[in-house]
This record gives structure tokens, C-alpha cells and sequence, in this order.
């Protein structure tokens, strides 16, 4: 049976907002639970269920919580662990302070940053990653009977288990504080630059290196490619930017439901031409609204965009909306029939980014309008097949999995999945049917893709070895 621990730590409730809903349901106050994602389901399609579900507001409450369940031997899980990264870097500007980087969504807990390693954009310095501006933390982890069945461990800088602990992927135990390193309050300047994309090997690796949080964003359809010059500047500079990402804000729920109709009659019976034109007219959109960027919190008058580091480095005005019975939403929302984000990133080291981009422009050059193509039914994030083998990669792991023997040698935070991607017991993947198309296995075969919709396993275009689901159009025999 498994207990989740809702935590109330420094959390702020986000009350008045129609999106999104609470992660966690249950039929009897706190009992008989269901557990969600922010997208409504998992990868696998899999119902999380929770016996139990408990709300400690203070440290005490939370060793007391992990104690019962310890002695128990009940499975728990962690959920919107402490306090919400706008709050945070809301919190920190007020008191002329700034965390230098945030992934660029801000509805994250510091909790769920930390334990998935969640980043910004850098290369200078520490680089992006929030957890390398953690000095110190303090986490409840089971401990024997003779102790209480719970304990608390403060882990300060140079703590050999800090390593581990600010990147715990939540199988530790529960992190009840944490202490982070902050920067004096400064300004960013940010300008938006279009190029074509003749120089963009040469370019993308150097480009992190000119730029403090400069990133890069490469449309390979449209042979185009879009730098953003982004530095700090001094907190006297002139400016009152702000962020305020399109694909973070609330929109009219009817608007959101009709772009879901239209991406998936293009995915059923639209042409290569019309798929083309709605991905140009999307990038179009997005240059025409400055990505999001505004001069004075309301209008875009031009670049440089100059403004106070919380205002610039994350948004998500969504979670903010007022509560207007879902005529509004985020785009994602699982209560309306919206959209899902196809989340396909991963990690190409530095020193190979040129090779990878020459592979991709020849994969555009075969087939051009690939890169137009949309599959919209089941995009998520946390796709088990990007982690077959993955712990390999880690010089550490060794190191992370005695950690986690020593703070939870009963595997009371761990689970099924956390165990296959720690390489100690089973392998991530889930060979089943449509298993490749939802990002589960590398296809083997024509079901692991979708076939009833013209998607079949097929050898790669550039690497021959590799297996992948390739659209064919549908045929009457399938």
C-alpha cells in the first residue's frame, strides 16, 4: 500500500486559478487516492493509487508521518515537495536577491527541481542546474526502531552526501529544507536574433560561452535558426521586462480545445504542405509576440528586453488565472480535451553538437517535410525509453545507490521504475503494443508502433542500425 506525503512545507496554495488541478484525488478526504500527473496520465497509461494520503505542515508532522510509515513498511511517495519556484524567486527579488537559474516553467516545487535535476540555460560558472546552488538541506529519511523509525539528517556544505541528496530523484527520502545559495539582485538584457542556418555547427558551440543564459532554438523545416543574446546587466540599468511565455499563459479553453481539432485533423488527413504551414505560422506567432517578452510588463517596443532576474528567468501566469469555471486554462489541462506537449528533448554533449546537427540537416534533406509532421495523441515527458542504460553514463551512480542503501536500505521511497532506471533491479523499458510510439521501448516491431494510423517500425534514414516508428500512411490491410 502506498502513502503520499502532500507536502505543506513553505508551500503556498494556488487557490484562485483554474489551471491546473490538484495532482492528487481522493474519495474518502484522505484516503483511497488517485495520484496524477500535471498532464493527466502516465506514459504507460498506468492509474497511480495511494492508500493513504497525509499533509504535514511542519518538520515535526513530517518525521512523524515517515515514522508511521517506516514501521508500517509502507511504500511512500513525495508530491509538490515545498515551496513553488515563483514564490521563490518572487520572495528573493522583495529582499534584492536572485537565484541565478530556473527551468523556465516557475509552477515547479523546489522539491521536484531538485530531485529531477531540473536547469536553466548555462554554460558559465556552475552552469544551469539548480541543484549546484544548493549549500545545505536537511531531509527525513527512515531510520531503525531504536531511533524512531524516522530521522533527520542536516547535510551541509562539504557533507559527502550532498551530492546525492540535492539530486535524490526522490528515493532518499523527504527533503524538509533547503538552503540556496543566492546572488545580489541584478538585471538581465535580452535580444532576439534570426539567422539562417549556414553557420549553426560552428556556431552552437561557442554561442553558450559569449552569453551568460544565451540558448538556441533551431528550426531545421524552415533552415533557420534563432540565438537569444541574454546577460546579466546591472540592477540600475533602465528597464521593467518581463516574461510572460505564450505557452505558460491561460487561453480561452475553446481556443485550446479547437487547436487540438486542427492538430488532429492535420495528423489524419492533412497534407505535408498544410502541416508546414501551421508549424510556420506557429514560429511566425511566437517572433511576432517577442517569445513572450515585454518592455514594461504589458508592450513590446524592441530589443533589448531589460529587467529584474525573477521577472525574466521563468514564467507561468497560467497558475495565476483567476478561477472563471474553466472558461480559461493552461493548454495542457486534463480536465478539457487539450493539448499535449511532445516533450523530445535529450542530451547531445557539447563536444559532439556539430556532428549531431550535420545528422540532422541530413535527415531534413531526405525528407523535408518530416519535420512538419505532428502526433498529437500522447506526448509526454519521463519517457522510459531515454533511460534504457542511461545509469551507465553516470560515474557516480555507484556512489548515488550507496547513498540510497544507507538512508533507505528497506527501499520505502523507492519504486518498480526507480529501481529499473537505477540499474538495480529490471530495465525501464515496456515492450507492449504502441510501446515505441509513447516513448516506452525502441520498436522491434510494427505494433510497438501505431499502425492503425500509419506508423510502422522501420530502420533509421541516416543510421541504418537504429529502429524507429516511421509514418507511411495508413493502408487497408491495417
Amino acid at each position: 500500500m502506498l502513502l503520499l506525503l502532500f507536502l505543506l512545507l513553505s508551500l503556498v496554495h494556488l487557490n484562485d486559478s483554474s489551471p491546473p488541478p490538484q495532482p492528487v484525488t481522493c474519495t474518502n478526504e484522505t484516503s483511497d487516492c488517485t495520484i496524477s500527473n500535471a498532464y493527466g496520465a502516465f506514459p504507460d497509461s498506468s492509474i497511480c493509487h495511494a492508500a493513504n494520503v497525509t499533509y504535514p505542515s511542519t518538520e515535526q508532522e513530517l518525521i512523524a508521518a515517515v515514522a508511521a510509515a517506516v514501521a508500517a513498511k509502507r511504500k511512500v511517495k513525495a508530491s509538490t515537495s515545498g515551496m513553488v519556484i515563483a514564490d521563490l524567486i518572487r520572495v528573493a527579488g522583495e529582499a534584492e536577491l536572485s537565484l541565478p537559474h530556473t527551468p523556465y516553467w516557475y509552477g515547479l516545487t523546489i522539491g521536484g527541481v531538485l530531485a529531477t535535476g531540473a536547469h536553466g540555460s548555462s554554460l558559465w560558472g556552475k552552469g544551469g542546474a539548480v541543484h549546484e546552488y544548493v549549500v545545505g538541506l536537511r531531509i527525513v529519511t527512515p531510520a531503525p526502531p531504536s531511533q524512531g523509525f524516522a530521522m533527520v539528517r542536516e547535510l551541509n556544505a562539504g557533507h559527502p552526501d550532498l551530492d546525492a541528496a540535492k539530486v535524490s530523484l526522490g528515493v532518499l527520502g523527504v527533503i524538509s529544507q533547503v538552503t540556496l545559495a543566492l546572488q545580489p539582485l541584478f538585471k538581465r538584457s535580452v535580444t532576439f536574433v534570426d539567422r539562417d542556418e549556414s553557420d549553426l555547427p560552428a556556431k552552437v558551440t561557442v554561442w553558450g560561452h559569449l552569453y551568460e543564459f544565451g540558448d538556441i532554438k533551431w528550426l531545421p523545416q524552415e533552415r533557420k535558426v534563432v540565438y537569444r543574446k541574454d546577460d546579466r546587466v546591472g540592477v540600475s540599468s533602465p528597464g521593467n521586462g518581463l516574461r510572460d511565455s505564450p505557452i505558460f499563459r491561460a487561453l480561452p479553453t475553446s481556443t485550446i480545445v479547437a487547436a487540438r481539432a486542427e492538430a488532429e485533423r492535420l495528423e489524419k488527413n492533412g497534407t505535408d504542405g498544410e502541416r508546414c504551414q501551421a508549424q510556420r505560422q506557429l514560429a511566425a506567432t511566437e517572433e511576432k509576440e517577442a517569445y513572450g517578452f515585454t518592455n514594461d510588463g504589458v508592450n513590446f517596443t524592441g530589443y533589448p528586453v531589460v529587467g529584474l532576474q525573477h521577472l525574466m528567468q521563468a514564467s507561468g501566469s497560467c497558475i495565476h488565472s483567476p478561477e472563471d469555471g474553466l472558461q480559461t486554462s493552461c493548454t495542457w489541462d486534463p480536465r478539457i480535451h487539450g493539448l499535449f506537449n511532445y516533450n523530445s528533448g535529450f542530451s547531445v554533449p557539447l563536444s559532439m553538437a556539430a556532428a549531431f546537427i550535420a545528422d540532422v540537416q541530413r535527415l531534413r534533406d531526405l525528407s523535408p517535410a518530416a519535420f512538419c509532421a505532428l502526433y498529437s495523441s500522447a506526448g509526454m515527458y519521463m519517457r522510459n525509453s531515454a533511460f534504457e542504460g542511461a545509469i551507465a553514463k553516470y560515474p557516480g551512480a555507484a556512489k548515488f545507490r550507496e547513498v540510497k542503501n544507507r538512508y533507505d536500505p528497506d527501499g520505502i521511497f523507492s519504486s518498480e521504475w526507480s529501481d529499473q532506471v537505477l540499474g538495480i533491479k529490471g530495465r525501464p523499458s515496456i515492450v507492449t503494443k504502441r510501446c515505441a510510439i509513447d516513448g516506452l521501448c525502441v520498436c522491434s516491431d510494427d505494433s510497438h508502433c501505431a499502425p492503425e494510423l500509419g506508423y510502422f517500425c522501420r530502420p533509421g534514414k541516416v543510421y541504418k542500425q537504429a529502429r524507429v516508428c516511421a509514418f507511411e500512411g495508413v493502408t487497408s490491410s491495417s
